[in-house]
């Protein structure tokens, strides 16, 4: 199924970021590869790495930032946030300023297969318990907020349990339910589809302008994907 308005408008003059997003399985990567093929329209980007020295700096700055809101919501009888979520929350508080920058230097749109809707997602799902409690909602209201410029679409790929299901346990790669029950796939995977569907509708209804295109990968082909994302993306 493919859901989307008729209004193409894209706030020229803006970087605009694009997210691909969707339960394992749904063909995000595949989409991504193939969107290569197209970099004098797009232009393929990640978040900053925590690992590179050059990019140091954004993490030190926006991790100050952030710090004393984490230190107001920590509770005793809760986890710490690990390396990676803390690095994760750096990236979901500082990245869209750094995006806005770029509108400057005439940056393309660029396509995410992992950005603020997955780094909200895996918070939410499997983050602190302290951090998914009410004293936390203006935290992430705040961070919702800062995507409000930057944030322009999001294409969900999606597919049945089964579909997703075989492909999980037939690629190479590894995962949490490659081995495990069919129940349980069916419940990860329905568990992600649930936080992704909440987070969209909170920011469709913070985001003025933000486009959902929704496609079943079970029934349409990479290629008929991309061919549709393109035309929305040049109207």
């Amino acid at each position: 199924m493919n859901n989307a308005s008729s209004d193409c408008r894209m706030r020229p003059g803006k970087t605009r970021v694009v997210e691909i997003v969707g339960p394992a399985g749904a063909g995000k990567t595949t989409l991504y590869q193939a969107l290569n093929c197209y970099t004098e329209t797009v232009r393929l980007g990640n978040f900053p790495d925590v690992r590179k020295l050059v990019d140091a700096p954004f993490f030190i700055s926006n991790g100050l930032q952030l710090m004393p809101s984490l230190l107001r919501l920590y509770r005793r009888d809760s986890r710490q946030l690990s390396r990676r979520e803390f690095a994760w929350m750096t990236i979901l508080n500082g990245w869209p300023a750094l995006i806005d920058a770029e509108s400057n230097h005439g940056h393309k749109l660029i396509v995410l297969d992992q950005g603020p809707v997955y780094l909200l997602a895996e918070m939410q799902l499997f983050g602190p318990v302290y951090l998914r409690q009410r004293a936390a909602a203006s935290l992430w209201q705040d961070l919702c907020s800062r995507w409000s410029t930057a944030l322009r679409m999001v294409v969900w790929l999606d597919a049945p349990d089964d579909v997703l299901l075989d492909r999980i346990r037939t690629r190479q790669q590894d995962h949490l339910v490659k081995t495990q029950p069919a129940d349980k796939g069916y419940e990860f995977l329905d568990r992600y589809r649930t936080e992704y569907e909440r987070l969209l509708t909170v920011l469709t209804a913070k985001i003025e302008g933000l486009r959902v295109l929704r496609f079943d990968t079970g029934r349409q082909k990479p290629q008929d994907i991309v061919n549709r994302f393109l035309s929305e993306i040049s109207c």
